[in-house]
């Protein structure tokens, strides 16, 4: 289960990811496997508009859903369903589509694939709805809208814009028939599909006004979410016309105005707990929590008849018609109606004269009733007042303790969906405000230091804490969220996020051997970061390659974030290619009428979607785009002509295949376990963090091939990798640009050490770093003979230059390298940490 993690980020640092926020998610992803979600960060570069912090606008329709424009990435948005602009044989290649499958993960396009194999293409102007993989909401739904020329006749626009309308109520029906309560909707077709924007916005808001809701819907709120401000303008501009109507319009800057701050939080597990100043109607959450009398009449006790003013009549009605019966202690559940949650829980509590004891036990009842409908609802946020502090006659201190006790004990067993409990308390009741952050501070004091609160006073907040584990909650302020499945990977991202993004210096060099791999259009591009104060040269020295960056800190930070990214691309782009070799030389795919399908470009393309269980995909072959089934094994070319493909396995006992839906698998060993598990190599000064098995069926055949051609038995060497290249070793190999020493006094080649401690000084650049990556590998040195800095492959064995050595070595024999790939194979990573090491670096 993954960790979510906070860090709070400056207002230099928020203008910086109002500009590349999102080149900052996509390269974490890549190095670490991090997912990274950004939080309250506003665009300062454009208009006053821009500057609103979520929803730029909203309005409640009569007897319908809120709706609000937003400005926001739809991959992190956070609604029950997404809407996804896709294409008839739902192939999420480019555009929102392509983003969504690859936040999402390869099983939103296995899921679209199952879908087209089990109901065949999907109509234009219709949706369908699947699981949403690893995006933070409950399914996405797929519509495809109508696709019209890049210069269409007004005729056209006609005739697209009545799917566009079938599409938009096919979302909003889809939306009630699930049950989803909130839904997110981008301005379709007008992308890729070329439908003008100023039309496509009008028809996409027009219909989600005029389309008749269900008298019961579910859906109480439709976003209208993009990610860039021409069309997020586009949409508020037809959005302004339901200004005109009755019901109530509101700009984001009101909104902010009755937003209700947060005094303090703390983390305990998978349950945030905060304490806020303010009015419990005004809330937006999942569920807000009511306390009533047996009779149920709202107009009876403050908070009720807050609720009950707020949320209209309606509420006093179902309330009254319901059938669960009035015992203290019971939860009757209502919607929200006119209030901003889904659902209402009107708790039946006691007074506390009828015996404090019992009053307390009920009370505790009704909390702990509250959480667990809550977490059975999948809820991810509820709302609690002080219950029992009017008329009921407990004290202030007495129900802080209690209810926080509950929440304590329910964090403690929720191990499911992460979930948000906050504390709703009147501003001007100082005496149930010092005792709730009392009994917080309590709670907090008795955690163990992995959890971690924070404070806000006078309306500026900040860390109180530092943690490992702890989920910083932070408010309003703008912050990252750190999402990933383990604890070294959490570090490892934080620090290189911390370190990127507050260079102090104007000054800052980039070292990565993936530079050397840049061709004219990652030239291009860096030549476009410069400026006038800002210059950007690249530099080889000693077998290392990078760029130095110098300017204004703003403008380093920026380029050297886009720096970065261009060698994940780079590294993308080299391991996609080698993987693709090392496919062709076992698996070949074949098309009798297209030649070129047997390129090794097509072929591991193909095998990689086989691999991750997907059926259909495109693939261009000489300019054209094939349709390719690989159940049914035909391609379809444009012309709608099939043709036959067969795969190939040129090795019949290999099997590539791994749950994983990839190449390579890497498998965690039990450190506690003994006996024939495998055993690390210790060291002074370092501590065994994790042991992983690599397996990876590509690499050991091509290890097995090179065996055949190198004498002598393979040796157990070792290498230090840096940690955002951990995965690429695994996937194809040990490469020369991955983890290059920091003197190649022995050529330019593979370097591995014979021992821990050798491999240890070979990662001296590694030196400030807090975990050490060390992978053990199986390395054929075969006829070695001593290296020289001048080598970039090894010396001849004598005057034949064909016939050559194997590898070479150091002069104390602890060093060894080699100038093929193919002749290590990596076995296990070991994960070790530094004992001197601060382990609250940059945390």
């Amino acid at each position: 289960m993954s960790d979510l993690r906070m860090i709070p980020v400056d207002s230099a640092t928020e203008q910086l990811l109002a500009q590349c926020g999102e080149v900052l998610i996509d390269v974490v992803q890549r190095k670490f496997g991090v997912r990274v979600i950004l939080h309250n960060i506003k665009n300062r570069s454009s208009s006053r508009t821009a500057q609103m912090k979520g929803a730029r606008c909203s309005v409640r329709l009569p007897n319908g859903p809120e709706v609000s424009v937003w400005k926001d990435n739809l991959t992190t948005h956070r609604v029950d369903a997404v809407v996804n602009a896709a294409n008839k044989y739902l192939h999420h290649g480019g555009g929102l589509a392509g983003a969504l499958c690859r936040a999402g993960g390869p099983q939103i396009q296995k899921m679209s694939d199952e879908y087209i194999k089990n109901h065949g293409m999907v109509d234009t102007g219709t949706a369908v709805c699947t699981e949403s993989g690893d995006l933070p909401c409950k399914a996405i739904i797929h519509a495809v809208g109508p696709c019209v020329p890049v210069l269409p006749t007004p005729r056209e626009v006609e005739k697209a814009s009545i799917l566009l309308k079938c599409a938009v109520e096919s979302i909003l029906r889809l939306a009630e028939e699930k049950s989803f309560q909130s839904v997110a909707i981008p301005a379709l077709s007008s992308g890729l599909f070329n439908f003008p924007l100023d039309s496509c916005a009008k028809i996409i808001v027009d219909t989600v006004k005029c389309y008749r809701y269900s008298p019961n819907s579910p859906l109480s709120e439709v976003h209208l979410v993009n990610n860039d401000e021409i069309t997020v303008s586009a949409i508020e501009r037809a959005f302004s016309e339901i200004q005109e109507s009755k019901a109530s319009y509101s700009g984001a800057v009101q909104a902010d105005r009755t937003s209700l701050s947060v005094l303090s939080s703390l983390q305990l597990g998978n349950v945030t707990m905060h304490i806020k100043k303010g009015h419990i109607e005004q809330e937006k959450v999942d569920v807000i929590v009511n306390t009533i009398p047996p009779d149920r009449d709202l107009a009876n006790g403050r908070v009720s008849e807050a609720i009950l003013k707020k949320a209209g009549h309606s509420i006093q009605y179902e309330l009254r018609q319901s059938k669960h019966n009035s015992e203290y202690g019971e939860v009757i559940e209502t919607r929200g109606c006119l209030l901003q949650c889904s659902k209402v829980y009107h708790t039946v509590c006691a007074s506390n004269n009828d015996g404090r004891a019992q009053g307390s036990k009920i009370l505790r009842e009704a909390v702990r009733k509250c959480l667990d409908k809550a977490a059975k609802g999948k809820y991810s946020s509820i709302s609690f007042p002080a219950i029992g502090t009017g008329t009921l006659g407990f004290s202030a201190v007495e129900v802080a303790k209690l209810m926080i006790e509950e929440v304590a004990n329910f964090a403690k067993q929720q191990k499911g969906q992460k979930m948000d409990v906050y504390f709703v308390l009147y501003p001007a009741d100082e005496e149930a405000i010092k005792a709730f952050q009392q009994e917080m501070l309590c709670v907090k004091e008795k955690q163990p230091v992995k959890f971690r609160s924070t404070a806000r006073k006078g309306g500026q907040s900040g860390p109180s804490g530092s943690s490992e584990h702890g989920r910083a909650t932070i408010g309003e302020q703008a912050c990252i969220e750190l999402c990933n499945s383990s604890e070294e990977e959490h570090r490892e991202a934080k620090r290189w996020i911390h370190d990127i993004l507050y260079l102090t210096k104007y000054k800052c060099t980039i070292v990565d051997n993936h530079i050397l791999l840049f061709g004219q259009k990652e030239h291009e591009k860096l030549l476009s970061l410069q400026a006038a104060d800002l210059s950007i040269q690249e530099f080889l020295h000693n077998g290392l390659a990078g760029v130095t960056i110098a300017g204004p800190q703003l403008g380093v930070r920026e380029a050297a974030l886009r720096v970065e990214a261009l060698c994940c691309e780079a590294q993308e782009e080299f391991c996609q290619t080698e993987e693709s070799a090392m496919v062709y030389t076992v698996v070949r795919w074949r098309c009798a009428e297209f030649r070129e399908f047997e390129e090794p470009e097509i072929t591991g393309t193909l095998e990689r979607a086989r691999l991750a269980g997907r059926d259909t995909l495109t693939v261009t072959v000489n300019g054209r785009d094939l349709q390719v089934s690989i159940k049914k094994m035909e391609a379809k070319d444009p012309m709608g002509r099939f043709c036959r493909i067969e795969r190939i396995c040129l090795y019949k006992d290999m099997d590539l295949k791994f749950p994983n839906g990839a190449f390579y698998q890497r498998t965690v060993e039990n450190l506690k376990t003994t006996g024939n598990t495998y055993q690390a190599p210790l060291i002074d000064g370092l501590v065994v963090v994790k042991i992983e098995k690599v397996k990876n069926p590509l690499l050991e055949h091509h290890f097995q091939q090179k065996q055949k051609q190198v004498s002598g038995s393979a040796k157990c060497l070792y290498q230090p990798v840096p940690a955002q290249f951990c995965d690429l070793v695994c996937r194809v190999g040990f490469q020369r640009h991955y983890s290059p020493p920091k003197e190649q006094s022995y050529g330019a080649g593979i370097y591995f050490g014979d021992s821990v401690s050798t491999a240890k000084k070979l990662a001296e650049r590694l030196e400030n770093e807090e975990y050490i990556y060390i992978f053990e590998a199986q390395v054929l040195t075969g006829r070695d003979t001593y290296g020289s800095s001048d080598l970039i492959i090894p010396p001849a064995l004598g005057s034949d230059p064909l016939c050559r050595y194997d590898s070479v070595k150091g002069y104390a024999q602890e060093t060894h390298v080699i100038f093929n790939s193919h002749q290590a194979l990596p076995v296990y990573l070991i994960t070790y940490r530094k004992t001197n090491t601060v382990q609250t670096r940059h945390m």
